[in-house]
């Protein structure tokens, strides 16, 4: 392997304890759990780069704005190993995108998700094709249920929403008092649901959700 192959792979592996959970500040880089690729912030350029890390070339680069151009930075970024893909959500417009690293990835149709269904509209066949979540609002600080397919994110007023990644919208608010930080928290897998142990401001305080439906469940 070339040195300077050598060198990114040795630097992107170290971040790999971090990468595991959600990040309040955005991290950099994020690489696939098989070391095969990494997502890169091109913060100046605004815009992502998918890296094939074994060869060092950049097999996509995404710009980073909206249906109506608006240019955005980005506020978390995340690795959703069940799904294996990568999660980007933004500090300047409220959407979700999800960019699979999957060998064979479905299409993707910006649009509803019978678009997909019907096979209508114009589909996105490439490598880390975005599947854009439009949310109500921003939020930031996400943790995933242990299939992946839920993630819960929180704005900084205490809003904590559940959003369906298959099916691109929310499925659960509720709305506390003070801050909560799911991406500080812990899941516990019972079989059946994934149970968020959700953090509060208050260290002593944690609220058990079940992330399916977003109920309050009791101790």
């Amino acid at each position: 392997m070339p040195r300077r192959i050598q060198a990114l792979s040795v630097f992107l592996l170290n971040l790999l304890p971090v990468a595991l959970l959600a990040q309040t500040t955005a991290p950099q880089t994020m690489m696939s759990e098989d070391g095969k690729y990494a997502l890169k912030i091109d913060a100046q350029h605004h815009r992502l780069q998918a890296i094939d890390l074994p060869t060092n070339t950049i097999v996509r680069e995404l710009n980073l704005h909206n249906k109506d151009g608006k240019l955005a930075t980005v506020s978390a970024l995340y690795r959703n190993t069940q799904r294996q893909s990568f999660i980007v959500v933004f500090k300047e417009f409220a959407e979700l995108w999800e960019l699979s690293y999957k060998p064979k990835s479905e299409p993707v149709y910006q649009g509803w998700v019978h678009d997909y269904q019907m096979g209508e509209g114009i589909a996105d066949t490439r490598a880390f094709a975005a599947r854009k979540t439009p949310l109500e609002l921003s939020l930031d600080c996400f943790i995933f249920d242990a299939t992946g397919n839920y993630a819960a994110g929180a704005d900084p007023h205490g809003k904590l929403q559940i959003i369906n990644l298959d099916i691109r919208r929310k499925i659960a608010e509720l709305q506390f008092s003070h801050p909560v930080f799911p991406c500080e928290s812990s899941t516990e897998n019972t079989g059946s649901t994934t149970v968020l142990h959700l953090k509060t401001k208050d260290d002593n305080q944690i609220i058990l959700i079940d992330m399916k439906t977003g109920k309050h469940l009791t101790p």
